[in-house]
């Protein structure tokens, strides 16, 4: 579960913040090597000028990630002017705006390294805004793939739309961001990171509040409740870092809260300073996740469980996983109903 929709939501959240609002291509993921004492590089082609180009570079040890133009790479390790460089010992995301057409080169250098270093490149460029919207649909249908390969669950309505700038979702079945409140927030907030922190919890609120919905849960309308699901959702999926930075932004900052909210006329986005503070305290709740297993468990794909089943982490409650595990193997009903079959699911 720890890799489900990291690489879709950080395209997905650069895709309105790229500083020229423009469209993301995208995204290529490459998975690499680089010996030790070696470098080596990875062509970005034909990108037009003033498009924004993002990267995020994983590695499993410290390498050097430099991005230059065609004579720079020619000329390389004696770059004169790279448009980035940094070094990377787990993980680094950035964006650089493009000065001329042309090609470019990520070049990952391990000349210094005395390791092999395994790497992963995700890289996306932005240009077109009519192709904007299309894009962060395209991004959002992967996710939601990827939510199924999770959950048990009714398909509903995943995307983008050039809807009213006062309100964050339209008001109708579904998930359906207003292209307008991603600028919004970013208006308010200020900071590219903090705004995509933002725009993350409230995808992971309105997920919670329909799947909460779609389960029959008592307290499905109430906000607390889709808050705390959103919070126990992003922890399962390993979101909890940027939760609790969003959390702690909004407790600091109320009157970043109170302007958006008069801005948007809505009480669901973002978070008031009271909201924040009580996702905080469920960050801090080892339990927190453990308690929802009960209500959870019946809803996730036989795949996942199996999985939960021989590798738990510190909130798999293995009786109730066996339990179900045990009760769709005698296929005396379908996951997440009370029908009297079950259905395959696909491995993740």
């Amino acid at each position: 579960m720890s890799k489900i929709g990291k690489k879709i939501l950080f395209v997905l959240l650069l895709i309105f913040f790229c500083s020229t609002a423009e469209a993301i291509k995208g995204p290529i993921i490459i998975n690499t090597d680089v010996l030790s004492g070696s470098w080596k590089a990875i062509r970005l082609k034909n990108l037009p000028k003033d498009a924004v180009v993002a990267l995020e570079i994983k590695s499993d040890g410290e390498i050097m990630v430099v991005l230059v133009g065609y004579s720079d790479y020619q000329s390389f390790p004696n770059t004169s002017r790279p448009l980035f460089l940094g070094r990377v010992e787990k993980k680094l995301s950035f964006s650089v705006s493009i000065p001329e057409t042309g090609h470019y080169y990520v070049i990952l250098d391990n000349r210094t390294g005395q390791r092999k270093r395994a790497i992963t490149v995700t890289a996306a460029a932005a240009r077109g805004e009519m192709d904007q919207i299309s894009a962060a649909n395209a991004i959002l249908r992967i996710f939601e793939q990827q939510l199924h390969q999770i959950f048990i669950f009714n398909p509903f309505p995943l995307g983008v739309e050039r809807c009213d700038t006062s309100k964050a979702f339209a008001d109708r079945l579904g998930i359906i961001i207003c292209a307008g409140y991603v600028q919004q927030l970013y208006n308010h907030i200020r900071d590219r990171q903090k705004a995509q922190n933002a725009l993350g919890f409230s995808i992971f609120h309105e997920l919670g509040r329909i799947l909460l919905a779609q389960w029959n849960h008592p307290a499905a309308a109430r906000k607390a409740t889709a808050d705390e699901f959103a919070t126990v959702l992003m922890i399962m999926l390993k979101q909890a870092e940027k939760l609790s930075a969003n959390a702690e932004n909004f407790a600091q900052n109320p009157f970043v809260s109170e302007t958006l909210m008069q801005v948007l006329k809505d009480d669901r986005h973002p978070l008031t300073v009271q909201r924040a503070k009580r996702i905080s305290a469920w960050l801090k709740d080892p339990r927190i996740v453990l308690k929802w297993q009960t209500f959870l468990v019946p809803h996730m794909q036989t795949a996942l469980l199996k999985r939960l089943q021989q590798y738990p982490t510190a909130w798999t409650d293995l009786p109730i996983i066996e339990k179900e595990l045990a009760l769709r193997a005698l296929k005396i009903y379908q996951p997440g109903s009370s029908k009297s079959s079950i259905q395959s699911t696909s491995e993740i």
